[in-house]
């Protein structure tokens, strides 16, 4: 098994758990259909790499026109398995990195233009009691859901978005 921040941050990857979490299973063509911006074949090469590290389960094969169409669905234990306090800090370090690198190759690539790309950074510490930040989330979650939809139209782009509660440092 490789590096399971190396299998989950990979950004397509992260795109199929993030669909994969709305459905309790969903065949590979839908999941083609829902995120049609990645070609078929990329597609299938990342779902076999979680199938093989044990993040999504086949729960069902069937032929049809002479290829075999598989049900999968997310192995919600496997995931669980790396999401722990001891792997806290190795998972915050990759999932940075992870961003990072997306950075360094657009601002390497030719002609970057943040701007136009609507490419920013922001920081902001907010003073909230648990109630209010609970509340936060919970419309911060409604938002994105509103807008989480993976259907590759004209005018439409993929928009990588992070969002992170970090600790505060103490004064």
């Amino acid at each position: 098994m490789k590096n399971i921040n190396e299998i989950l941050l990979n950004p397509v990857r992260m795109r199929i758990i993030q669909e994969m979490a709305t459905q309790q299973t969903m065949t590979t063509n839908e999941l083609c259909e829902r995120i049609s911006d990645v070609p078929r074949t990329t597609m299938y090469r990342h779902v076999n790499i979680l199938i093989d590290n044990n993040i999504l389960s086949v729960m069902s094969e069937k032929k049809i026109r002479g290829s075999l169409e598989r049900t999968l669905a997310l192995n919600i234990s496997e995931i669980s398995k790396h999401n722990t306090i001891e792997n806290a800090t190795q998972n915050a370090f990759g999932f940075l990195m992870s961003q990072y690198a997306k950075f360094h190759k657009y601002f390497n690539d030719q002609n970057p233009n943040p701007a136009k790309d609507k490419i920013f950074l922001n920081n902001t510490v907010l003073m909230m009691s648990d109630g209010e930040f609970d509340q936060f989330t919970e419309e911060l979650r409604q938002l994105i859901s509103k807008y989480y939809n993976y259907e590759s139209t004209e005018g439409r782009k993929a928009r990588d978005i992070s969002i992170i509660s970090a600790p505060v440092e103490k004064d």
